[in-house]
């Protein structure tokens, strides 16, 4: 199963309008036409506050399926560097977004999905600004045209009027960033020609108004020096450099020019003028000739020459006051190779600041090097501005200028939302385990101390019928040790009757042993009470035989013999008194 349909059909947030028990009945019809008709409003909230509006009963699935699509979309509102205008419109694709994911799980955010791959080529118009010019007018257009190809998607559940209006907008920004490129190329190619003349323009500014402010010249002197050496001033800084030796030479003439031209000063060392008259048109002519790379027309510095031989006469020369505007001295410096390095590091980069309410963006196309200075120019390529990068940087430190972060793109913008929500689920899974298992172990515990407890009565009524078993064994014991001792009582009580009654046989009384054919009857012959015998012989006074008498009260008792001198009472009582012994055996 895919993160995605993990996510929608697991994650449980707290607040949701999940239906109550485990499963709702999935009402399509209904989920649509809600989607549906908040696209067509326009609606800027959230799809889970329309589902919490109504009364409808919603699935686990929709639920999810619409928090999912909020939670992205809050994500691309937050992160995808685009203008909030244009992060805004798109936004509402919210509804769209919950709509597919809840049919069609992760396949619905898939890079080949008209959806994806619309949100992502947003981001050719990061540079985009909402200043109401022209460049509005196509993204406004497609803007339309892209809500009502999903409108018509919604109707007609299809998403055909939706990848037909992906593509034209993919083939239309691919067009427009050619164009863009192309523009900006034959910008950057203009502004830089342009901007080493103007770098040159201004070095000969600032060397005229370090030079000649505060001067009396002559006015045909200024002549020259505005008409001649001025642009010969200015072509060597175009094509040398300042820091080249043409520009130098050309520069030191200058300031000699101004010196010959200056009578206040050139009046003070006349030795110096003479060395200076000397040398100066010859010098001139060198530098000429090292920077137009041919020889000059000598007619060209008569008005030097001239002024040098009034000078030398001593001639009173009309002076006027030079009219130079002020210049900023830092074009005579060499470029600062550091500042140089660190605008070079803004290059290629997009900026924005706060312009009567509205966020305007630009783009740091390039340095010029030559002026120190950067170009500005919009998504379309058009030149914005160009702006000293010591001007760039005093804004940015000042807060009214920020750095544009990198684009996000919707696969990034994707991939941190089902980060953060594959933590989340992890931590619900988590906790749902530790219930499982928690609900176990309490089962487990309650059938243990079940089973304890069916032990412990099992053992207690083991113990009762052991016990019981014991108290039967008991008087069972008790009652056969009574009926043993009665038995041996009744044994000796009736030993003592017998042996009363052997005692009491006298000499001609009769027994009997055994019964039956076999029993034999013997007649009593002789007494010897010293050693307890009897002696008795047979009615023939032959078989004499002896007996104990104990052992005859023996024979009577367990019925061997019989005595039969005295009746049938005795006999009687001997075998009531037997057959008691008998049954208590």
């Amino acid at each position: 199963m895919s993160l995605i349909e993990s996510i929608i059909t697991e994650l449980r947030i707290p607040d949701l309008p999940y239906p109550v028990g485990q499963s709702a009945p999935d009402d399509s019809s209904r989920w649509h036409s809600t989607l549906s008709e908040a696209w067509q409003a326009g609606s800027d909230e959230r799809v889970v506050t329309h589902l919490q509006r109504t009364d409808a009963v919603w699935s686990m699935r929709q639920v999810n399926a619409a928090y999912l699509a909020d939670r992205i979309m809050n994500v691309f509102l937050r992160r995808s560097g685009l203008h909030p205008y244009l992060v805004h419109r798109a936004a509402r694709l919210r509804f769209w977004l919950a709509l597919d994911l809840e049919a069609r799980g992760a396949e619905a955010v898939s890079e080949q999905r008209p959806l994806h791959r619309w949100l992502d080529s947003l981001q050719a118009l990061r540079g985009w600004s909402r200043t109401g010019g022209r460049s509005d007018r196509p993204v406004e257009s497609h803007l339309a045209a892209m809500e009502q190809a999903v409108g018509e998607a919604f109707r007609t559940g299809g998403e055909e009027p939706l990848e037909a209006c992906v593509s034209d907008w993919l083939e239309q920004i691919s067009h427009q960033a050619e164009q863009a490129e192309r523009v900006a190329q034959r910008l950057w190619q203009t502004e830089s020609g342009a901007a080493g003349q103007r770098a040159a323009e201004q070095a000969v500014r600032a060397a005229l108004s370090r030079t000649c402010r505060g001067r009396q010249l002559p006015a045909s002197l200024w002549a020259f020096i505005e008409d001649d050496w001025r642009v010969l001033m200015r072509r060597a800084a175009l094509e040398h450099g300042i820091d080249s030796e043409p520009w130098r030479h050309a520069f030191r003439l200058l300031e000699w020019l101004i010196w010959v031209g200056d009578g206040n000063l050139c009046g003070q060392d006349r030795n110096r003028l003479y060395h200076v008259g000397e040398q100066l048109t010859d010098k001139l002519v060198q530098v000429v000739t090292l920077v137009e790379g041919r020889d000059p027309d000598p007619q060209r510095f008569a008005p030097v020459d001239a002024l040098l031989a009034r000078r030398l006469r001593d001639e009173a020369v009309e002076q006027e006051a030079a009219s130079i505007p002020e210049a900023d001295p830092r074009w005579l410096e060499r470029p600062d190779e550091a500042q140089g390095d660190e605008a070079r590091s803004w290059v290629g980069s997009w900026y924005l600041y706060e312009a009567d309410g509205q966020q305007i963006r630009q783009f740091l196309t390039g340095f010029l090097e030559e002026t120190g200075e950067v170009l500005w120019t919009n998504a379309r390529g058009a030149k914005l501005d160009i702006e000293p990068f010591r001007s760039v940087r005093e804004r940015f430190e000042a807060g009214e200028l920020t750095h544009l972060p990198e684009a996000y793109p919707f696969a990034g913008v994707l991939s941190d939302t089902l980060d953060s929500l594959q933590r989340v689920l992890e931590s619900q899974r988590k906790q749902r385990e530790e219930a499982r298992d928690k609900a176990r172990e309490e089962a487990e515990a309650l059938r243990r101390a079940q089973e304890q407890a069916f032990e412990e009565e099992r053992q207690r009524e083991q113990e009762r019928e052991e016990r019981e078993a014991r108290e039967r064994a008991e008087a069972e014991r008790e009652a056969r040790d009574e009926a043993e001792t009665r038995r041996i009582n009744d044994e000796a009580e009736i030993r003592e009757k017998v042996l009363a009654e052997v005692d009491r046989l006298e000499a001609g009384s009769w027994i009997q042993l055994g019964s039956g054919e076999e029993a034999l009857r013997l007649k009593l012959a002789l007494r010897i009470r010293a050693s307890g015998k009897l002696v008795f012989v047979d009615r023939y006074g032959l078989n004499r035989r002896e007996i104990l008498r104990e052992d005859l009260a023996t024979r009577v008792r367990d019925g061997e013999a019989q005595l039969l001198s005295e009746g049938a009472e005795f006999a009687d009582t001997l075998s009531r008194v037997v057959g008691r012994l008998r049954v208590g055996r």
